[in-house]
């Protein structure tokens, strides 16, 4: 029988988003965004999406969002992360950028309350919250508490 697989855990040092995960460890959420244009840059890309500059910086932002969509993952599909099913996926429209979505999980929240246009905010806990410790922070969103 073959040993399970380790919890999923993001490459904390790849180029296109160690500043994601550095900003989450300092309790920070921070996105790129162009210097030219001003345009967030969510998925980094290397390059702005709507100048197409390269002059690209992170910057760290208030933290709330709304609910756009969302799903509720009873059995996880993946096996590794089954410790923390059943778990809500979902994506979130960032307040600072409403042309911003930002794929996450949401916490301490009970599915059957949610609905689109919820506002919600930024909760710094680690990514295997609440059945695993990876050691590494992540920007898991929650409702608001405002």
């Amino acid at each position: 029988m073959s040993e399970p697989r380790p919890f999923p855990l993001p490459d904390l040092q790849h180029a296109s988003t160690a500043p994601l995960w550095k900003a989450a460890a300092r309790g920070e959420f921070a996105l790129p965004r162009c210097r030219d244009c001003w345009a967030f840059d969510w998925y980094p890309k290397g390059h702005c999406r709507k100048c197409h500059g390269s002059n690209i910086d992170w910057t760290t932002l208030s933290g709330r969002a709304t609910l756009f969509s969302w799903a509720v993952v009873k059995r996880a599909l993946h096996k590794p992360l089954a410790p923390i099913a059943p778990y809500v996926s979902a994506i979130v429209e960032i307040d600072d950028d409403r042309l911003t979505r930002f794929v996450t999980r949401l916490i301490d929240c009970e599915p059957a309350e949610l609905r689109i246009g919820m506002p919600v905010e930024v909760r710094f806990a680690d990514l295997g919250y609440p059945a695993v410790e990876t050691g590494i922070m992540a920007p898991l969103f929650a409702p608001s508490t405002q």
